[in-house]
């Protein structure tokens, strides 16, 4: 199993790697949940505010299905 993940805001520069413009091709095992996801690419739940499967609103429990894209963004403040 295989998902497409794409950081966004400030998140790229926590990634410990170059991370490419298209996203990262990861492969997962069957049932991966979004905070084990997070982890997965190395990435703090901190940093993680918001995540999108298929433009879908995500929680850390949720299972993400095979050849999905999972998007990361990072938290939003101003005022």
């Amino acid at each position: 199993m295989h998902v497409r993940v794409k950081f966004f805001g400030t998140l790229p520069q926590y990634y410990p790697g170059d991370y490419p413009d298209s996203g990262l091709e990861i492969e997962i095992w069957q049932d991966i949940s979004v905070g084990e996801l997070v982890e997965l690419v190395h990435l703090s739940q901190a940093h993680v505010a918001i995540v999108s499967i298929n433009g879908r609103l995500a929680k850390a429990s949720d299972i993400v299905p095979d050849s999905a894209e999972v998007k990361f963004f990072q938290a939003l403040s101003g005022g």
